[in-house]
């Protein structure tokens, strides 16, 4: 299973079905977060959704695409691990996989397009949600594609502006 019926790969389509889980403040978590993070056997310790839990999202996505994850423990915590992660793309297409630097370690999210100075992303824990937000483009430090997915034609995919500030710490 590595391609949905439209132009967009199965592991977007699968994760467009968690736009708008939010992680929950404080000591409480949200039941769902803390449910990927047991599938995908991370670390015990991992056990607040006020941790970092945008590689969590992304490896139960590929979990569900049955597609491999970005390794194992700790190695699943860590955004950073997505950039050695399937195969390299010099060109993002729709469903790129991409990853961030940030202040305090990586991002990582899914390319839906770009404009001059951002990616637009889908992905978790971005404003303590799933959701879409700009990213600039001189942060990024990897764009990657699942290894036995071909890779789509189509390229980049340029937007507007669609408002929206850019992101600058997605923790």
């Amino acid at each position: 299973m590595a391609q949905s019926k439209s132009s967009e790969p199965i592991w977007l389509s699968v994760g467009w079905m968690f736009v708008g889980i939010e992680e929950v403040p404080g000591i409480k978590n949200n039941p769902v977060i803390m449910q990927w993070s047991k599938d995908i056997n991370s670390p015990s310790w991992y056990d607040n959704d006020d941790k970092a839990w945008c590689a969590v999202w992304m490896n139960r996505l590929m979990l569900a695409c049955q597609l491999p994850m970005s390794g194992s423990g700790y190695e699943l915590l860590r955004a950073k691990t997505f950039e050695a992660w399937g195969q390299e793309l010099k060109i993002p297409s729709l469903g790129a996989i991409m990853v961030f630097s940030r202040p305090e370690g990586n991002h990582v999210g899914i390319y839906l397009g770009e404009r001059k100075d951002a990616y637009y992303i889908l992905g978790a824990n971005q404003s303590n949600s799933v959701r879409c937000s700009w990213l600039k483009k001189d942060r990024l430090t990897s764009t990657r594609w699942a290894t036995d997915v071909p890779i789509p034609k189509v390229g980049r995919v340029w937007l507007d502006d669609l408002g929206g500030r850019l992101s600058e710490n997605e923790a």
